[in-house]
């Protein structure tokens, strides 16, 4: 009985101190995603958007991505823009806007946002996973994306769902503000090119005018940095 009740207030005190840890571990994920959103208003709500695509991605395929590394990992991609010139952005937010490639000094600029995130997240143990999916989320499925220039399947599985995620919120909200169904046209003609096309057909397969108009309450009642 005395070795029942020890195990018991062992398996409660590992219990809170992993409560402890989870919410620190949370906090200062909040605090950096509240950073990168007062310097780059145009992102708010961006990060969110693309966990809860990314999120709903992963549940279609069966869940083969740990949802709450996913969803970390979705939250933080874009940290890395702290250590970014406001010039480069700038840059880079002009060519996309005129339909037209950047300098090639500010291409490779802009996509190093994603190893510098990766390498402040990867810091701490609990963030490596999401660190190296991050590392790689602007790699193309045809070998044309960056920093490593990576190809297909050699582009890591969550890199590949962090990507189409994020293709389909800068389509309808972040950049070209399509309608849905013109976002789902450009979705399709980025498959084999910008995207895994096998992942780009399971997301145009979701419901997706149900899951925004779910995502958009969500947002209303409880707003986009919530």
């Amino acid at each position: 009985m005395v070795l029942d009740e020890q195990l018991v207030r062992y398996a409660k005190d590992l219990a809170q101190v992993y409560a402890a840890r989870e919410a620190a571990e949370a906090a200062w994920a909040e605090t950096l995603i509240q950073l990168l959103e007062a310097r780059l208003p145009i992102l708010r709500g961006h990060h969110r958007r693309v966990a809860y695509w990314a999120d709903h991605l992963n549940q279609a395929l069966h869940r083969p991505l740990p949802p709450r590394v996913l969803v970390r990992a979705a939250r933080l991609h874009d940290v890395g823009f702290l250590a970014i010139p406001d010039r480069v952005i700038d840059a880079w937010v002009q060519a996309v806007s005129e339909n037209r490639q950047p300098p090639e000094a500010v291409r490779k600029r802009f996509l190093s946002h994603a190893s510098i995130g990766a390498e402040i997240l990867s810091a701490l143990p609990e963030f490596q996973d999401a660190a190296a999916w991050i590392r790689f989320h602007h790699e193309a499925w045809n070998g044309q994306g960056g920093p490593a220039g990576l190809k297909g399947e050699a582009i890591p599985l969550g890199a590949r769902v962090l990507a189409v995620a994020e293709a389909f919120d800068y389509l309808t909200h972040l950049q070209k503000r399509l309608s849905l169904p013109a976002a789902r046209e450009r979705l399709a003609e980025l498959a084999g090119r910008r995207l895994d096309p096998g992942l780009a057909e399971t997301f145009l397969e979701l419901p997706l005018e149900s899951l925004l108009q779910n995502y958009l309450w969500l947002e209303a009642h409880e707003g986009p940095g919530d």
